[in-house]
């Protein structure tokens, strides 16, 4: 292809603001079927008795909603690692956290009206106007920019390293992030393992928040008792633990820029002595 620069054009394409909004709008369609059977699949397939049947719709309103925003959040890490690579670590941050702003806007605007066409005649009063729901989509997209900071730190630390190590440690965050999610996402009422796992590993917290907020209240008594929080807790570990990694990763990845090299100062051979 004559007059066409092949490298600039593949680091063009190859750029994160380049495919991660499409990325990420993907994730939130593949994902809504998913989340709207996660209630049937996962927790009760035979919702019986009023309490049970509410639970059902409004848990399925809560996955419905919040569909691609797990998935979102590993790609806003994802994002901001790839920036790193290609920047000095502050312009990455620069770039990375609106980026990531951009994806939650990405993932709303895709899931919600996909959510709302799903709900028929189910609910009368909008779903915004459900505080549990509005305070967890809130939460869950705003986790968004603290992963893209974390990333952009993880990124610097990676950076040199060979593409073998890079790509081997991406797999398995992947692996290791779909394991925690589903971890959070299976409990049911309470958060049954020890809460300092909500607070040390982000993922956990951001599914146990979606979960809680559907489940959170014991239908199999009667009458029905409220035994969670409604994934209040979940949330702030989320956002709080996702802050954290992200001033972390990053203050390791300055520290590390900053720290001369071991051979830094002696003599290539061959130097005259």
């Amino acid at each position: 292809m004559a007059g066409v620069d092949l490298p600039a054009l593949r680091r063009t394409v190859t750029h994160p603001a380049v495919w991660s909004l499409p990325a990420v709008a993907l994730l939130a369609l593949v994902a809504m079927p998913f989340n709207d059977g996660f209630y049937n699949f996962w927790v009760n397939y035979d919702a019986q008795g009023g309490a049970q049947q509410h639970e059902s719709l409004h848990a399925t309103r809560i996955f419905r909603y919040t569909s691609g925003s797990l998935c979102g959040q590993v790609l806003a890490l994802l994002a901001g690692a790839a920036l790193a690579r290609r920047t000095t670590q502050a312009r990455a941050l620069a770039v990375a956290v609106p980026l990531a702003a951009l994806l939650a806007g990405a993932t709303f605007a895709v899931a919600y009206p996909l959510a709302r066409a799903r709900e028929g005649s189910s609910w009368t009063t909008p779903p915004l106007d459900d505080p549990v729901l509005a305070r967890v989509l809130l939460c869950e997209l705003a986790a968004y920019p603290l992963y893209a900071a974390a990333g952009v730190g993880l990124g610097a630390l990676l950076k040199g390293r060979r593409p073998a190590v890079r790509w081997s440690l991406a797999l398995l965050l992947l692996a290791g992030w779909a394991v925690t999610t589903m971890t959070g996402l299976l409990q049911d009422d309470q958060f049954n393992a020890p809460y300092v796992l909500l607070w040390a590993v982000p993922p956990i917290a951001a599914g146990t928040a979606i979960a809680l907020a559907g489940l959170s209240v014991d239908v199999w008594v009667v009458p029905p008792v409220l035994v969670g929080d409604w994934g209040r807790g979940a949330s702030a570990a989320l956002l709080v633990s996702a802050a954290a990694y992200a001033l972390g990763l990053n203050l390791l990845a300055g520290r590390a820029g900053r720290r001369p090299r071991r051979d830094a100062g002696r003599p290539h051979r061959g130097t005259a002595r």
